[in-house]
């Protein structure tokens, strides 16, 4: 989407500057990946008060929120997304949802015709966000490749302008977000071959529901504000080295609670078990050392919890499609 700041109007003095180069560099940030496929990385302190607006090409709309909060419209579609644990939600007018706060949020916005956009933003607003935009063409051009139909939910989403659909990314969702808004130190093709491989794989995430006709996901009731946090909390703890020689045990009285009630809040929060995230965190840092720092393979299975290289080798592969070797050739080079 193009977009320009149109509210306030321009301004004299030191703010002028300001806003221009935060449009600027707001502009840096899009990029295409193939034609019909365009994305917006941004982990950024807003630097002004203003309302940019703009026109939205036709397509599909994908927008992950990883932490922070938006306030954008599509057309008279107003959509609020924050991550924060006492006022978390995705909501949007005209029957949009609300969701338990305190975990990534994302949401699909259709638009069948051109339409105007809009974000407000303030000052001291903080925003870590992928948005995505999939040309119709692109999408049909995916379908008549794989020779099959157009499956029948996204064929129905595609066709409402303005149409919404609020998608609960999983833990490997997240971390693919993550991977391409701080990719590893490496060259600079290199960079942006790391980066377009997770969004691909972000776009399959994303779109896996679609292809299965499932409904979109409706959580449980909403955890209360304390237990949010801690559940934050504790997903942060997890995924750090600290935690690494832990026993469910451990961890449960790290949380302060029974086994049972920990699994079934941190997958109700995060859509995977603690196990899970544990071993996927630790496969994600053991892919970051090899990559950006080279250590042996010997290191990279001590650092994801496996005491045979070969047992990790063919868990890395399963995970990464590629062999830790070839992980390590970038620093090499």
């Amino acid at each position: 989407m193009s977009q320009q700041r149109s509210s306030p109007p321009p301004q004299s003095g030191p703010a002028a500057p300001a806003e221009h180069a935060w449009l600027a560099a707001h502009a840096a940030r899009v990029r295409v990946l193939q034609p019909g496929l365009r994305v917006h990385a941004d982990d950024a302190i807003d630097a002004l008060d203003a309302t940019v607006q703009g026109h939205c090409a036709p397509g599909l709309h994908l927008v992950f929120l990883l932490e922070g909060g938006l306030d954008i419209a599509y057309g008279e579609r107003r959509v609020l997304m924050s991550t924060a644990a006492d006022d978390g939600c995705v909501q949007a007018a005209h029957g949009g949802a609300r969701r338990a706060g305190g975990q990534p949020r994302c949401v699909m916005v259709n638009a069948t015709e051109p339409e105007s956009f809009s974000r407000r933003v303030r000052h001291g607003g903080y925003a870590r966000r992928l948005s995505l935009c999939m040309s119709h063409d692109w999408l049909h051009q995916l379908q008549a490749a794989s020779g099959t139909r157009m499956p029948a939910a996204l064929e129905a989403l595609l066709s409402g302008h303005l149409a919404l659909r609020d998608w609960q990314p999983s833990a490997r969702a997240v971390a693919l977000a993550e991977q391409v808004l701080h990719p590893p130190a490496c060259a600079p093709m290199m960079e942006l071959l790391y980066q377009d491989s997770r969004l691909l794989d972000l776009l399959a995430e994303a779109l896996a529901p679609l292809q299965a006709g499932e409904p979109a996901a409706r959580p449980g009731p909403a955890p209360n504000a304390a237990l949010a946090r801690r559940l934050r909390d504790l997903r942060e703890f997890l995924g750090s080295a600290a935690a690494d020689t832990l026993s469910l045990d451990d961890i449960t009285r790290h949380a302060g609670m029974n086994a049972n009630t920990l699994q079934r809040h941190f997958r109700r929060a995060y859509g995977t078990t603690v196990f899970d995230f544990m071993r996927e965190s630790r496969l994600q840092r053991a892919r970051t050392a090899l990559e950006r720092d080279g250590i042996s393979i010997k290191q990279a299975a001590a650092l994801a919890g496996y005491g045979s290289a070969a047992n990790f080798a063919t868990a890395f592969g399963r995970r990464f499609d590629m062999a830790p070797k070839e992980a390590r050739r970038a620093v090499q080079r």
